[in-house]
């Protein structure tokens, strides 16, 4: 019988790895899209042809990927890391370190929440309240974006464009909840395989989770 700690991992892979399903072709889109772009701004130039909207859409495309691709990158470990330390110990301290790492991420990632949602104009409340009650900090000086900042030639607002950020961050929580308890997991039961990371079993041994 599975315990409920099995269960909750069990169903945060299951909507991680739908987020991943949704967001690839997102991604594989706005690599053509960037390559597209960089080929006719080069051709333009070259012909002496007026195309100001290749340096805008860059402008756009290129941390929209970023974002896009953040949440799958954090989740799968893509990211550059140090595993010296880690690596050194032994599976439960391990553990232990993925565990207040990935803590210390989630409290990133909530400050970046907050910063991000102020910044297209909402109001995160609560969030707002616990983050000055752990870290002492007070975001309310942040302010949005002022409604006339557009991008350059194609007059899209900065605020729809960054839109992204908060949407990225919110699903980069939900992987890192899934790894707290993954690490977790392998603190209270380090032989059980659901708690190998990501890389060592979606991509190998999917099955194993079915």
């Amino acid at each position: 019988m599975k315990g409920p700690l099995s269960i909750a991992i069990a169903l945060l892979r299951n909507l991680n790895r739908a987020i991943e399903t949704a967001l690839r072709p997102i991604g594989a889109a706005l690599v053509v899209a960037m390559l597209c772009t960089v080929v006719w701004g080069v051709i333009a130039r070259l012909a002496g042809i007026s195309s100001p909207w290749t340096d805008s859409g860059m402008l756009i495309m290129l941390p929209s990927l970023a974002f896009v691709i953040a949440p799958l990158a954090y989740r799968r470990s893509a990211n550059v890391t140090l595993d010296l330390l880690k690596d050194s110990l032994p599976p439960r301290w391990a553990s232990v370190h993925g565990f207040l790492m990935h803590l210390f991420i989630l409290l990133i990632l909530l400050i970046g929440l907050d910063l991000t949602l102020r910044k297209i104009g909402v109001d995160p409340g609560p969030l707002s309240r616990f983050i000055a009650l752990v870290c002492g900090l007070d975001l309310s000086e942040i302010r949005p974006f002022a409604m006339p900042m557009r991008v350059p030639v194609i007059g899209i607002q900065w605020s729809t464009i960054y839109t992204i950020m908060p949407i990225s961050i919110t699903l980069m929580i939900a992987a890192n909840i899934e790894l707290l308890l993954r690490n977790l997991q392998a603190f209270l039961d380090p032989e059980t395989t659901k708690a190998l990371p990501i890389r060592s079993i979606e991509d190998s041994a999917s099955r194993l989770w079915d």
